[in-house]
């Protein structure tokens, strides 16, 4: 299994390069944990992914039988208490967003299950990832535009309830584009807050692999607060990533940071000049440098709406 540096996505296999933004992908290492039963009833089968703080598993519930996710914190082995914390605190912000049907709902918590490390199940989700649907290709229009409003209503739905999409991204959206479009979206995008506080991941943890750069905004790298202004701009990067087919900014960690402080936005008709006009200027206020500047997620969503209708 490896991994993207700059947009957080896995890949079965062994692809030199992200296929998406062309950035050398790292290998997650030796797989510890397949083939071992946790907590007495989880059997993990295979690691199929990584998020931003957590190797993902295929797991088998040996007691009802269900295929399971389980989430194994990427510290497993070290010391990261800030990664073990992070991962504490998606579930926390699970809790307070939870019910809505765009979240993949969390089943169980097991404690100390492995090795001293909390493991979260999740339900296992057979619809592809975004990077997988944007491997073939941009997403169609009609279901770009559908995904976008599902993903703003659900910005205004956890930014009511006090919780942020603080690591929105590809890797953790899946997407089903054909027939009815729906979005889901993993825990490990979710986080509480905002908070008047700096970001105690600050652009120096952005260029390390547990962090997707492609998606950050300029105030988060300069370790400013994280805010709902922060989802919005991520949003634009995985809208304008949706549209096109490949990230905003290109480029490895570096080079991507550099883009989002100080690079104009991308406009989204220089690369696809078939798009409406109106989206371009939607995008161009979501890429806006100062938060102030951006629209909000309902906003956000009725223009989305309109230019689906």
């Amino acid at each position: 299994m490896k991994v993207c540096p700059t947009c957080k996505s896995s890949y079965p296999g062994k692809p030199p390069r992200c296929p998406l933004d062309g950035a050398m992908l790292y290998d997650l290492g030796p797989d510890l944990l397949g083939g071992r039963v946790v907590a007495r009833h989880y059997r993990m089968i295979e690691r199929c992914g990584a998020g931003t703080t957590a190797d993902v598993y295929r797991a088998l519930d040996v007691k009802t039988g269900a295929v399971v996710a389980a989430r194994v914190p990427t510290a497993y082995g070290s010391d990261d208490a800030t990664q073990r914390e992070r991962l504490t605190d998606q579930v926390r912000a699970f809790r307070a967003a939870a019910p809505h049907d765009m979240l993949v709902p969390v089943l169980d918590v097991l404690e100390r299950a492995v090795d001293g490390h909390t493991v979260v199940i999740t339900e296992f989700v057979s619809t592809p990832a975004l990077p997988h649907v944007l491997a073939a290709g941009p997403v169609p229009l009609d279901a770009a535009l559908a995904a976008g409003v599902q993903i703003a209503s659900l910005l205004e739905h956890l930014h009511a309830r006090n919780v942020l999409a603080r690591d929105l991204r590809a890797g953790a959206l899946f997407l089903a584009s054909t027939g009815t479009t729906r979005v889901r979206l993993s825990i490990d995008a979710l986080a509480t807050g905002p908070t008047s506080a700096p970001d105690p991941v600050p652009a120096v943890r952005a260029l390390s692999p547990n962090m997707a750069a492609a998606y950050l905004c300029p105030e988060r790298i300069r370790g400013g607060p994280c805010t709902t202004a922060g989802d919005v701009y991520a949003f634009a990067a995985l809208l304008f990533e949706m549209l096109t087919g490949h990230p905003a900014f290109k480029g490895d960690g570096p080079s991507v940071i550099a883009q989002h402080l100080d690079a104009p936005a991308p406009v989204l008709r220089q690369v696809a000049p078939d798009l409406p006009r109106e989206l371009e200027s939607l995008l161009a206020r979501m890429f806006a440098k100062l938060p102030r500047f951006r629209p909000t997620p309902s906003e956000v969503r009725k223009a989305l709406s309109e230019l689906a209708s």
